[in-house]
This record gives C-alpha cells, sequence and structure tokens, in this order.
C-alpha cells in the first residue's frame, strides 16, 4: 500500500491524534465524538515511540502536509484549477487514492480550525529536523505560486507558518525566492540570484561559495532521501536543485 493509502486508511488518524489526526477521522467518515476524542487526545510524549518509524513519519508528513495545502489554497478565496494541478504534481498519488486524498482536501478546506494548530503539530513532530520542515514549507511556496502571483492571505499564510517553525527571516526569504523566481517576468533577473543564495551582490565570491556548498549540503535530494520523507517530496527537491545550481552559475558567470 502507498503512503496515501495508509494515511486514508481510516484508522491512522487516531493513532496519530491531535488535530492532524482529528481531520483524517473526519475525512473517513467517523462521527465527531470520536473525531474531537482524537484531537484533545494528541501528547507528543505520548507517540514519541513512533517517532523512529519511518512509515510513522511519513504518515504525519503527508497528512499534514495536505491539510495545510488545502488552507492555503482556500486562503485567497478560491481554490483554482491551477492549484489543484500543482498540488497533485507534487504529491504524485496513486490513482487509487485519489478519492481518498480529496476527501482529507476537502475536509481540510471546510474545517473551521485555524491553520495554526495544524503547523504547530508539525513543527512539534519534527523540530528536531529543519530540513524537513523546510521541505513542507517549500511544498505550501509551490502551491502558493501556482497561479504565478502570491496573494495577500498567502504570504500572511506561510510568514506565520516560518515563524511556528522558527525560521528567521533570511532563511524564510531564501525558500520564497526560489518560487517567486520562477513567476517573475524581470528580464535582469540577477540580484534574484542573490537572494536564492542568501547573499549580497557585494559578497566576495569566497562566501558565495560557502554559503552555495552550505545549501547542497543540507538540502541536496541524496540526503533528504533517509529523512523519511515520502518519495513524492524528493522531486520537489530536486527542482529546487535545479533553481540553486542555475542562480550559482549565472552569479559565477557574471563575474568572471
Amino acid at each position: 500500500m502507498s503512503i496515501w493509502g495508509k494515511i486514508i486508511g481510516g484508522t491512522t488518524g487516531f493513532a496519530l491524534g491531535g488535530p492532524i489526526g482529528a481531520l483524517l477521522g473526519l475525512a473517513a467518515g467517523h462521527g465527531m465524538d470520536r473525531v474531537n476524542k482524537s484531537s484533545q487526545s494528541y501528547n507528543r510524549k505520548t507517540t514519541s515511540k513512533y517517532s523512529e518509524n519511518k512509515n510513522y513519519k511519513e504518515q504525519v508528513f503527508a497528512s499534514g502536509v495536505i491539510v495545510i495545502a488545502a488552507k492555503l489554497a482556500k486562503s485567497d478565496g478560491q481554490v483554482t484549477s491551477i492549484e489543484i494541478e500543482t498540488f497533485k504534481k507534487i504529491f504524485e498519488f496513486p490513482k487509487e487514492d485519489e478519492k481518498g486524498i480529496a476527501d482529507l482536501f476537502n475536509a481540510a478546506k471546510k474545517d473551521t480550525n485555524g491553520y495554526q494548530i495544524y503547523a504547530s503539530q508539525l513543527y512539534e513532530e519534527f523540530k528536531s529536523d529543519k530540513n524537513l520542515l523546510n521541505e513542507i514549507l517549500s511544498s505550501l511556496f509551490a502551491i502558493a505560486y501556482a497561479d504565478g502571483n502570491l496573494h495577500r492571505n498567502e504570504e500572511k499564510m506561510l510568514l506565520d507558518i516560518s515563524n511556528i517553525f522558527k525560521f528567521d527571516k533570511k532563511e524564510y526569504e531564501s525558500i520564497q525566492n526560489l518560487y517567486s523566481q520562477r513567476s517573475s517576468k524581470e528580464t535582469n533577473k540577477l540580484p534574484h540570484y542573490y537572494k536564492i543564495l542568501g547573499v549580497k551582490e557585494s559578497d566576495s565570491m569566497k562566501k558565495i561559495n560557502e554559503e552555495y556548498k552550505k545549501i547542497v549540503k543540507d538540502y541536496h535530494p541524496d540526503r533528504l532521501q533517509g529523512l523519511g520523507l515520502p518519495k513524492d517530496f524528493l522531486e520537489l527537491a530536486n527542482n529546487k536543485m535545479v533553481i540553486i545550481n542555475e542562480a550559482y552559475n549565472k552569479i559565477k558567470k557574471s563575474r568572471q
């Protein structure tokens, strides 16, 4: 069974607990009494025995991102077909799991709880590994920029989530610049390339090389494979590396 089949199987949600588990239960058609009980039962300490379990990490990661992605897509007032297609492209779930994923996505859109409680649960689960949190925020930026623009409500939500994940301003802007670069219509993108690497145009090439090597080391897809991410997210990481390498090569060429 795929990771998507597991997270929509109907019982996994209650094993996860917390708001994410409760919403999984609701999407699976369980009664509100049971859902509310699950939402209240979440305790990070009681789930710690699962923390080293790859399946558990995948389930929390994947289901949490789906829930927040649904809320993000709706934050600008409507869910566009482009955002839905981007969502499908990022997650690439099997055909047989489409209905279950759609049920969870729709349940999240209708849910009256704010996105903050779901982001907080993800942070509590993965706060020991910032790379995982980076991939979550990156996938959300990819969806937000799917229509070529970042709506004010989307930007506020992404900034709030970044703060919940305890990213600093430089880290947040570095991720944002990866995706705003794609939608930018500026002919001179060199200033943007510097932002992608989190460096200044006045920095020496030595410092730029150091920052580039650090980014590659931290976020290379080969390293992410061992962190418990679903395979679907590795393609997103590959795309990020393409943009990072392009930015570095353009800067290097401009200085020759």
